[in-house]
């Protein structure tokens, strides 16, 4: 469903599986074992015959597993509607229809069950088998069934014919104990995902759950005190605008009167902010200040005499800028200039990252501390833009970057190491979705870097994307690919995360620690062709995918709402706490 849908739907979504009814005689197994079986040993498969349960695949990989060793007792059986074509392989057996205590015997005695539908949501067979604590062999892309042999590490998986044909020789090798062992974790997965007491308990939780936490909060009756923000500017989209978003509305949830007041509103977003007055925010009132450039905001903010905290998203090196809009570099200058100055005025402060606390500390900030950015997967739960993903979805290899244009971002050293990887795969596309000021030196040297290597065809500049087409975007991703060389904390790294899309990513700033284990860092940029050759792994190894968004997704979790909100309320408690005193 999350494939399907995105992460929108992460929030209000569990696993409560599915009950297996049973007679008497399908109760759970104490301790099924191969040694009990009377025929010699036998895989099992339980089901249709026909090729949409990738029937045919299982037998030519036994077939195989023959030739190889022909004097192996392992045998095949299978049991259900439908005929098979043995093959003239007399280890093949058709059971045919079989009533259900001869399939309970089936269960009870196998040396371990064959799954390999490719197109199964559940697959009760596979639980029975557990049930028995039989091992099971799944189809390694059926989403459902190797999910849950991965999870429970009751089994194997297996893809290819020489895949299936090897994992019959595993299975031949292994002796009852260590099958017994295999069966054994598959028992406690299915106790637990396929019983209806459990399943049934897990429905009435949800029930009882709010469908979507966090935010979604009823406010309290008792009103607090005021607590406004002030920022530069608020935009649509933009990482800082969306905390600021997030702080405002889990302060009113908690029953402070909380605003956000910026110099310049951006288009989209006027309606969720005031324009910042010297008078606008009374003395009595707690302020918290979003530093993140040089801005005649630093001074009233110093002088302002209520509580006051300073939430720090770092200001880029002015030298990024230095060569392409020096008058911009100077208003980064000015901004890190300030921050000496901010130190003596706020008795308090956070930064976004470890980054960021660090730099604070070192420009003379008492004992600042960590406020994450939350990431929260409900701001996708909205449909991706049609047209993109009709454009994005025709065979071709689609790797994404999302941020604005700027020389930080070391868009070029991006574009210079994808002529490379474009040698391997040919047809692929880079897409740059993010603001693009058409009036940038660095955008216009974006332009002629892209068109001098005639990759006008292969190079997409999206420019600023609403929700649904950057929706669209990382739904259709193959590789999420960053070369930049200064982020303070980096929201689009976490995003990639919650729709699975795999993250290479240029080891600097606050990288290391918004990815934590997960996703792969490049270490140094001295060798193009070393890095296209790495992502190009990404986008092709399928097991190396899969570790890494498996990592992805336990790291992505730190960054949700709800692990965030505490930290807020505490800072939020301890300005009104301040506010009382004073």
């Amino acid at each position: 469903a999350l494939r399907l849908f995105g992460p929108g739907i992460w929030r209000k979504s569990c696993v409560v599986g599915s009950g297996i009814e049973q007679d008497t005689s399908l109760k759970f197994a104490a301790n099924g074992s191969a040694q009990t079986e009377t025929n010699g040993r036998f895989v099992l498969y339980l089901g249709r015959k026909d090729p949409g349960k990738n029937v045919p695949l299982l037998l030519r990989a036994f077939s195989r597993f023959k030739r190889v060793r022909p004097n192996s007792n392992l045998k095949l059986v299978l049991a259900g509607h439908g005929a098979v074509e043995a093959n003239s392989c007399d280890s093949i057996v058709d059971a045919g229809l079989v009533s259900e205590s001869e399939k309970a015997n089936l269960l009870k005695n196998c040396a371990a069950l064959a799954q390999p539908s490719g197109n199964e949501s559940f697959s009760r067979v596979m639980m029975e088998a557990w049930q028995y604590g039989r091992p099971v062999a799944v189809q390694a892309s059926c989403l459902a069934t190797a999910t849950a042999v991965r999870h429970s590490g009751g089994g194997w998986v297996a893809e290819t014919e020489a895949d299936w044909a090897e994992l019959f020789t595993t299975i031949n090798r292994m002796s009852p104990v260590q099958l017994d062992e295999l069966g054994r974790k598959g028992l406690e997965y299915a106790r637990n995902i396929a019983d209806w007491d459990r399943v049934i308990e897990r429905y009435e939780e949800a029930f009882r759950s709010s469908p979507i936490k966090g935010t979604n909060r009823k406010a309290v009756l008792t009103p607090k005190g005021e607590i406004h923000q002030v920022l530069p500017n608020l935009s649509y989209g933009d990482a800082i605008s969306n905390e600021a978003l997030f702080i405002r509305d889990t302060l009113r949830a908690e029953g402070y009167t909380s605003n956000i007041y910026v110099r310049r509103p951006g288009p989209g977003v006027s309606n969720e902010c005031s324009t910042y007055s010297r008078f606008a925010i009374p003395d009595s009132a707690a302020i918290i200040y979003h530093h993140s450039i040089g801005t005649e905001l630093t001074q009233y903010l110093i002088e302002h005499r209520g509580p006051k905290f300073l939430i720090y998203h770092n200001i880029t090196p002015d030298f990024f800028f230095e060569l392409y809009r020096p008058e911009f570099a100077i208003i980064l200058r000015t901004g890190r200039d300030e921050m000496r100055d901010l130190a003596n005025h706020f008795p308090e402060s956070a930064g976004d990252s470890e980054f960021n606390r660090n730099e604070l500390a070192g420009y003379g900030f008492r004992n600042p501390s960590i406020l994450p950015i939350a990431v929260d997967p409900a701001r996708w739960h909205l449909s991706p833009d049609p047209n993109i993903m009709f454009q994005l979805q025709d065979g071709r290899t689609n790797i994404l970057f999302v941020g604005r244009l700027a020389p930080n971002k070391k868009q070029d050293d991006l574009i210079e190491a994808f002529e490379i990887y474009l040698l391997a795969d040919p047809s692929a596309r880079l897409i740059l979705a993010g603001p693009t000021d058409e009036g940038d030196p660095y955008v216009s040297y974006i332009r002629k870097f892209i068109e001098d290597r005639g990759l006008n065809e292969s190079v997409i500049l999206a420019g600023g994307v609403d929700d649904a087409q950057l929706a669209a975007y990382y739904r259709c991703a193959h590789l999420f690919w960053s070369m930049s060389e200064h982020e303070g904390f980096g929201v689009p790294l976490v995003e990639a995360m919650w729709f699975d899309v795999p993250v290479l990513a240029f080891k600097s700033s606050a990288v290391p620690e918004t990815l934590g284990d997960a996703g792969l860092m490049i270490t140094s940029k001295t060798s193009a062709e070393s890095i296209a050759a790495l992502a190009h792994l990404l986008v092709k190894d399928v097991r190396l995918r899969e570790k890494l968004i498996g990592a992805q997704r336990r790291r992505r979790e730190a960054f949700l709402p709800d692990n965030v909100m505490p930290r807020i309320l505490e800072i939020a408690s301890r300005l009104q706490a301040a506010g009382a005193s004073s």
